[in-house]
């Protein structure tokens, strides 16, 4: 009898009457989705301050997607810009849910890899309304 009881106690019905929201996830309402191409523009350098050539920059959308939303590969002087398509903005959600990173790899060798977040950047674009982020004045250091 009282593993019957047991049972019942723990069966958890389908519909437990937490919001969900838009973002799926349980008891988190964080507004509808709206998406936004957005130019990047980002520096790399090597060990010695020096400006690193052919290193391919990759937005990568870590919590929405889970794909790369945009890359290229940096010039002579280090920098690289091109266009992160689909960047999803979820009010209420920047820094939970949505999870943006910005990948600067050697591709001569890929343990030559430095990251850095991007939450603040694209939020910043997309509220002020440039969609267009530079953090050159912040290179990536391989």
């Amino acid at each position: 009898m009282l593993i019957l009881l047991f049972a019942f106690a723990c069966d958890v019905p389908e519909d437990s009457g937490e919001p969900a929201g838009d973002s799926g996830h349980a008891g988190v309402d964080c507004g509808e989705a709206t998406t936004y191409d957005i130019e990047v523009t980002a520096m790399v350098k090597s060990g010695g301050r020096a400006p690193a050539e052919g290193i391919e920059v990759v937005l990568d959308d870590r919590g929405w997607t889970y794909s790369e939303l945009g890359s290229g590969l940096t010039g002579a002087d280090g920098k690289v810009t091109f266009t992160a398509v689909g960047v999803t903005s979820l009010p209420n959600c920047w820094g939970t849910v949505l999870d943006y990173w910005l990948v600067a790899t050697d591709p001569a060798d890929a343990s030559r890899t430095v990251e850095d977040d991007m939450n603040t950047e694209l939020f910043n674009a997309i509220d002020g309304g440039t969609l267009a982020t530079d953090t050159s004045d912040r290179p990536l250091e391989l």
